[in-house]
This record gives structure tokens, sequence and C-alpha cells, in this order.
């Protein structure tokens, strides 16, 4: 085709100043600069990107399975592996039926959670799994060794050869606790010289998810399964492990969050680092291309309250996974976080994976993401940043000194709670938990067990939020009825109505049966407060003397509320506070005081009531 042929050769390329100007004609008064925003990795993301951001990236113009593998190793497609996840508990014949339902119903593997391997029913999972054609895969939390030798034994006198398992084992204490004993150690290499002349079962696993599941960010996810992996390396080879045995038989274990185009970029990332980190063992470069990524969707994000909404999480993460390129995929099922699964809510997650492959058509297009100069800049800014932390950790003497000394978790505890401020302010928002409650939503289950309960992810971004809920739940449960807020809004300023509004989505997000009185007259609203029959009243008025009115008044309630003024007090909170308010709620106010506040009051209802 000629230049005089090519489609659109009448439009000339626009540069990123022409993107600028073009920008702040349409923003009018708006400054540019405002649109951009910080992430809890520390980048900046801009609110356009162009070809001139990627200009300098050498991998922006690889193509899928060129070194250093950044865009995958795929071939003509985009396939991956639908993997289900189910835990194998005392009756292991159970899980194992299960498992073979599953695999009949568009599972392409099974991933068992081994809950006693010494227990575990090998014989009847041969009778019912074709273990050569079928990916399975078990997660063991000790003896690995032990296991796998027993599979063997048990594949031998079929005269199966182990050589044609599928799938992988994942045995990582290190990860979960930091250091690994002597025990571990040759736990880890006994199983490595067990697996790997099987060249599609992968025996050494590490897990980004014991970092994402807390909170971690990105940048920290990558950086310390990448020391982690190193970490291992090293105890391998010198073990006496060949390092090429090691490299072929990696894989890593990852989350899948809800922040979409991060998450594509993640992966990418991933991959782009662990290309330097086999050039830097020197190793043959192709062994990049072998390691495998298994994804599983965020167990952070997961939330008890209006629990549907996790379909729609789980969604979006998938697709991310999927289009960053992830060899196989486990997509958890909505009602996970507080109770067992069931055949729904597992064929619900199943079938998660097979639209994205067989409706949607994902698996067609290799890389779809590539072309995008946002992912390429993202990618880089990830990579770059992780390498720096991936370094410092290294400077201390690698993952395991690391994680000794505290830094890990420490540097984790920090965005961690800045996530949780963010949630308690709004800032972060978890549908149907801290914003956009189902007022219809009823739970069926025992609030009070459940949070007893041992395996209750108490680490996931909802968890202060539902604690509030099940507070009141129990309330409800016990007195036939929900407690219930007043938030009495008097005048007509633009901010008080805000802030009535907040706490107003605030407390029906707590449960509560939640009204909004409006009064011109702030006498009459204090003689109608004094008789509310609430647990909580909310007072949102501009005038600092009306404020005032209210809370030694409200002090001779029968019922004695919680006093909540809707603004923010700043130098007036002392005087506030000994006028009878208890806590003050606003817009980005720091909600987990209140939280705790009417929590204690309702237990305190609740014990009182009991006696």
């Amino acid at each position: 085709m000629t230049d005089e042929q090519k489609l659109f050769s009448e439009f000339k390329p626009a540069t990123a100043d022409d993107w600028a100007e073009r920008a702040k004609k349409d923003l009018r008064e708006t400054p540019l600069e405002s649109l951009t925003w910080q992430t809890y990795e520390g980048i900046t993301i801009k609110p356009y990107y162009t070809r001139e951001d990627i200009q300098h990236l050498p991998f922006a113009q690889h193509k899928p399975g060129d070194f250093p593998f950044l865009r995958g190793n795929a071939g003509s497609d985009n396939s991956w592996q639908n993997i289900q996840k189910i835990k194998a508990e005392t009756n292991s014949k159970t899980a194992i039926d299960k498992a073979a339902d599953a695999l009949s119903r568009g599972a392409d593997g099974v991933h068992f959670v081994v809950e006693d391997p010494a227990t575990f029913d090998l014989s009847y999972m041969a009778e019912r799994i074709d273990l050569t054609a079928q990916s399975v895969s078990y997660t063991l939390s000790n003896d690995p060794a032990t296991f796998l030798k027993k599979l063997y034994t048990l594949l031998a006198a079929q005269n199966i050869s182990h050589r044609n398992l599928k799938g992988f084992l994942n045995y990582d204490p290190m990860t979960g606790k930091g250091v690994l004993t002597d025990t571990e150690n040759k736990a880890i290499t006994k199983v490595l010289d067990l697996t790997k002349d099987s060249s599609d079962f992968y025996g050494v696993t590490v897990c980004g998810t014991n970092f994402s599941s807390i909170g971690a960010s990105l940048i920290q996810e990558v950086a310390y399964t990448l020391s982690a992996a190193v970490a291992y390396t090293d105890r391998l080879t010198t073990a006496g492990e060949p390092l090429e045995s090691v490299l072929r038989n990696m894989q890593f274990c990852m989350g899948a969050g809800t922040n979409y185009f991060f998450e594509i970029a993640k992966l990418r990332a991933l991959r782009l680092l662990w290309a330097a980190v086999v050039e830097a063992y020197q190793a043959e470069p192709a062994l990049a291309a072998k390691l495998r990524i298994h994804t599983t969707t965020s167990s952070w994000y997961q939330t008890t309250l209006d629990p549907y909404v996790n379909m729609l999480r789980v969604t979006t993460e998938a697709m991310s996974a999927v289009l960053s390129g992830t060899d196989s995929l486990t997509v958890l099922p909505f009602d996970s976080t507080f109770k067992d699964s069931d055949e729904f809510s597992e064929r619900i997650a199943r079938n998660v994976s097979i639209i994205l492959k067989e409706e949607s058509y994902l698996d067609k297009a290799v890389d779809p993401a590539a072309g995008s100069y946002y992912l390429d800049s993202l990618t880089s800014e990830l990579a770059s940043k992780a390498w720096e932390l991936f370094k410092e950790v290294e400077a201390q003497g690698g993952f395991e000194a690391a994680y000794d000394n505290g830094f890990i978790l420490g540097s984790i505890t920090e965005v961690n709670r800045q996530k949780f401020r963010d949630i308690a302010t709004g800032r972060m928002v978890l549908v149907g938990t801290n914003k956009y409650p189902n007022p219809k939503e009823k739970i069926d289950f025992d609030p009070e067990e459940l949070i007893q309960r041992a395996d209750f992810d108490t680490t996931r971004a909802a968890y202060p939020t539902e604690v509030m809920r099940m507070a009141t739940e129990l309330h409800l449960r016990k007195r036939q009825r929900r407690p219930r807020a007043v938030v009495a809004v008097i005048g007509s300023s633009e901010r008080q109505h805000v802030n009535a509004s907040f706490a107003k989505e605030f407390f029906s997000c707590a449960g509560f049966d939640t009204e909004v009185q409006q009064y011109n007259d702030p006498h009459e609203a204090a003689d109608r407060l004094l008789h509310a029959a609430a647990e909580v009243v909310v007072v949102a008025t501009p005038e600092e003397t009306y404020a005032r009115e209210f809370g030694p008044r409200l002090r001779g309630h029968k019922d004695r509320p919680t006093v909540i003024m809707a603004d923010n007090p700043q130098e007036m909170k002392d005087e506030m506070v000994a006028n009878g308010y208890d806590e003050f709620i606003f817009e980005d106010c720091d909600m987990s005081t209140i939280l705790e506040l009417v929590q204690k009051r309702l237990s305190r209802e609740e014990d009182s009531n009991a006696n």
C-alpha cells in the first residue's frame, strides 16, 4: 500500500502537546494537573498517555514470546486453565467426588487444599480422575514429599509414569512465616527432586497471595514474591539442585484485585523482572519463559455483606488476570467468606472463566492489552519501583532476613493501615459495605458464630465495617427491631446537607433504620429530638449556637442516645464534647472511632438486657 493509499492519511498524528492543549480547552477553568492522582504504590497517574510516554521503553516493541517475556510466551492463542479450588477435609472422598463433577462441567483442573495429607484417599482419586489427562494440584501444609511418594507409588502400580502428571504442588512455608526450618528446607528439596522430570507438574510454588491477602500494595506483592523466589532458588541450589531444575519448576501464585488496569500491568511487570532475575543468575534466558503464573481472585476485597456483589468483583479480577496472560485461574465463590460454598456458588465461580473464554473470546487474541500507552507506561513504573524495593530487601540480606527484622510485614502494615483509613473515610469504596448498601438484605447466618470462627478472615478490607453491621444484626435478632438513627437537618446550608447525607449513608451501611428529619427552627428540633426513639441522634446545623443547645438538652433523654454532630468542629472539638456531643461525622472523617463507639453502645445494651 502506497502513502497515497493509506487510510486516514489526511489526519496528522497528535503530539502530547496537542492533547494537552485540547484537554485544557475542554476543561476550561479546571487545571489539567488536578486530574492526576496518586496510588498506594507512589505512582502518579496522568489524565492521558501518548506515544511519547513509551518511546523510551524497549519492551513496547516486543512481541509475545520475545525475551523478557513481558507479553507472555503464548503461541497462537491466549488460553488459560480454569482451576476450581476444593477443600479436602476429613472425608476426602466427598472432595474428590466434587472434583470429578467439576471436571465434567467445565473446569480444566482442580486444586485440592488438603487438610490432612496422611488421610487423603489417593487410590479413590486415581479411580475417579484421570491424573495423566487432567490438571490436579495440591496445597499441603506439611510433609509434601511423603504425599508425593505415596502418589508415585500408586501410579507405578498402575504402570503410569509420574512424568505425565499435570498441575502443581503448593508448599510454601517461606512467604507465610518468613524463615525456613531445616525440615522445611529438606522437604522442598525432596519435592523438587520428585517433580523435576515432570514437565507439566510444578513443584516450587511462591505465593504472592500471602502478601496481597493482607493488603499489600502491588509493588510490595511483586517485589516480595520475587525476593522469596530468589531465597528458594538460593536454598535449593545450595542443597545441590541444578539451577535449571529450580527455574523450570518455578510457579508464582498471585492474587488479582479490583484495580483493573494495575492488575494487568502487575503480571506483566512480574514476568519482566523475573527475566532480570534469571539473567542475574547467568542462566539460559529462555528459562524465564518457563515461569508459570497461577492467579486467584482476591480474598482481601471479598465482602460478607451484600455478597452477590462479589460476583461482579471476581469478574473484573478474572478479566485482568486473563488479559495479562495468566497460565491458570481460580475464581473464588461469592460466599466463601462466611460459609462453605455450595453447588450454586461454585458453579457461578467456575462459569465466570468459562464465559470469558466461550462467550467473550478472550482466549482468541494473544496479549489483548498490546498497544496501550497507559498499560505500557504503568508496567514500566510498577516494574521500576518493584525492582528498587526488591534490591532494598536483598541489601538487607534477602527475604528471610528482611522478614525476620520486621521490614516486610512492617511496610505492608503501613499500606494496609492507609487502605483501612481510606475505607473508613469513604475514599475507597466497597460497594454494598461502606457505600450503596442493600437495605433489603437478609443475613441468613449467625453473626455471633461467624465472628468467633477461627477461619473467619479478619484481615479483609471490609472487616471493620462488617463488625459494626454484625452488632446491628444481633440487636435486631435479640430485640426484634433494628437500632435507629435520626439525622436532624436544621436550615438549608449545602455543607450541612452534604454531611447529613454522608451520615445517613454511613448508618444505613451499618444496618441502622435511618431517618432524616428536616427542621427550620432549632428549638422545635431540640424538643422533638428529646423524645426521639433512637440509639443515635445526628445533628446537622450550621450555627454554632444551635449546636451548643442540643448536646446539653439531649443528655436528659431517657434512652441516652449517642449524640453526633454532622460537622467538623476543628478547634471547637473540646467545647462540643463538653456540651454533650460524643463524636463528629463529616466527609473524609475517620469512621473507625464512630464504629467503635456505636458498637460498644449496642454491646452494652445487649449485655444489660441479658442480665
